[in-house]
């Protein structure tokens, strides 16, 4: 009973807006407003209640956005609201997102920002708020000269965002997004665009984005060795059922992407049709649990890859994908502790993924 005690103190969190974990564990969901949604439109700040300090464990030397150590600090003065994020790697809307891919080309360039700095700005008139964040990240190493280690890496963008009572919308550009490699080989991130938007129709919520990026490299000699663009849209809608501090919810969305890239003449498209539901239960008053499972459906789930004209690779349907995530968390007066559960393969649970994710809030 010890043991089961103990575990449950240590998985945590039951705030309606919590930490990364709580996200993560709903599918991320679209009509989700928490610490972490504030990266895809800053004006969330205003509905998260209260100000507060979020802390996220994860890696120092992150290759992703949801994998890294970070934290922010919110803070109120009057009808506006400043904010300071230490250590998130931005993916939303952004070339530097893309720098994973180039790693064929050189492995250096799978370099993330380093250190990155983000402050945020925003105020509230009526029923409707407003914020823009500012993104920046620098680096350079003078010493280095091995050809596949990143000895400079720069970027910089900017999020604008405005929420109402029925609708919100996010504006997201990548400005710049560069890195060089020892031997001279350079990553270059063309102007970036995300935008998405919803609408809350009784009981329904609908929503859209779209997405807009690409880079190019070049080897030590300048000659370029990959030119890679991708565009993506997605169209949905989802609704939400609650009653006494819980609820489920379930949704779907049309997705249609294509990426392109010209140096090597391949490309790839797809026309997806996911479904997700999810479920947020408050099992005690210190203790809530949730849990999703997201699938695309095999009715419209179809993707195909080229090289040089010539089909490489087409599925219609396409192979498994239903994935299952689950969380818990715990309140401790103004702290909140989140964490998820990720199972193996074999549905087994043990100490290397009983806490895949862990973060913490503190609301004042």
């Amino acid at each position: 009973m010890k043991k089961l005690l103990v575990i449950a103190v240590a998985l945590a969190a039951v705030n309606a807006q919590a930490t990364r974990a709580r996200v993560a564990a709903l599918a991320n969901s679209p009509h989700l407003i928490d610490t972490q949604t504030v990266y895809n439109n800053p004006a969330d700040i205003f509905a998260l209640g209260s100000d507060y300090v979020n802390l996220e464990t994860g890696l120092t030397n992150s290759t992703t956005s949801t994998d890294g150590a970070e934290g922010m600090v919110v803070r109120s003065m009057g009808d506006t609201k400043w904010g300071l994020s230490l250590g998130h790697d931005s993916m939303n809307g952004s070339a530097w997102g893309l720098r994973g891919l180039a790693a064929g080309a050189n492995a250096g360039f799978a370099t993330n920002q380093q250190n990155p700095l983000e402050l945020t700005y925003g105020a509230k008139a009526a029923d409707m708020s407003w914020a823009a964040t500012l993104v920046y990240s620098n680096y350079q190493d003078k010493v280095t000269t091995a050809a596949a280690t990143a000895v400079k890496e720069s970027s910089m963008g900017v999020r604008v965002g405005a929420r109402a009572a029925n609708w919100d919308a996010a504006l997201r550009l990548g400005l710049t997004s560069t890195v060089e490699t020892g031997d001279g080989s350079k990553y270059t991130g063309t102007a970036a665009i995300g935008a998405n938007g919803g609408y809350m129709m009784d009981s329904w919520y609908l929503f859209a984005n779209i997405l807009s990026a690409g880079f190019k490299t070049e080897n030590g000699a300048g000659a370029e060795t990959s030119k890679f663009n991708t565009t993506s849209i997605a169209l949905g809608a989802l609704t939400e059922v609650k009653k006494d501090g819980s609820g489920f919810f379930y949704g779907a969305s049309l997705n249609n992407s294509t990426s392109k890239e010209d140096v090597g003449d391949s490309k790839t498209s797809s026309m997806t049709l996911p479904v997700w539901v999810g479920v947020e239960v408050d099992a005690a008053s210190w203790l809530t649990l949730r849990g999703s499972i997201t699938q695309t459906l095999q009715l419209l789930n179809n993707s195909k890859s080229e090289t040089g004209g010539t089909t490489t690779s087409e599925l219609a349907p396409g192979a498994n994908d239903t994935v299952v995530t689950a969380g818990a968390g715990l309140k401790f007066n103004k702290i909140t502790v989140d964490g998820t559960l990720q199972g193996s393969t074999n549905q087994q649970l043990n100490g290397n993924n009983l806490l895949a994710m862990l973060g913490m809030t503190y609301w004042y």
